[in-house]
């Protein structure tokens, strides 16, 4: 014997329940990039590891402001750059 199924609209509204509802009508979070993506790398102090801690700060940084540009460059492709509340 095969085992019953639950009807698929009672598996929406557990699925519902456990999830949360779908809002497609809230605004979607807007981006605003920062100025500054080294200062989460001057945030931890001296980093623990056995090579010039310049040098370290300096790739960190490298990697970091790629990251911000990836980021900016995804939002705004997908509309989510938020707009600049003082034009100059």
């Amino acid at each position: 014997m095969s085992k019953r199924r639950r009807p698929a609209a009672s598996r929406r509204m557990a699925e519902q329940r456990f999830w949360g509802r779908s809002e497609a009508d809230v605004e979607p979070v807007k981006i605003r990039p920062t100025g500054d993506p080294a200062a989460v790398v001057r945030s931890l102090g001296a980093l623990p590891l056995p090579l010039d801690p310049t040098l370290v700060e300096r790739h960190l940084t490298a990697v970091y402001e790629e990251a911000v540009r990836a980021a900016t460059a995804l939002a705004a492709a997908n509309g989510l750059l938020a707009e600049d509340e003082d034009p100059g």
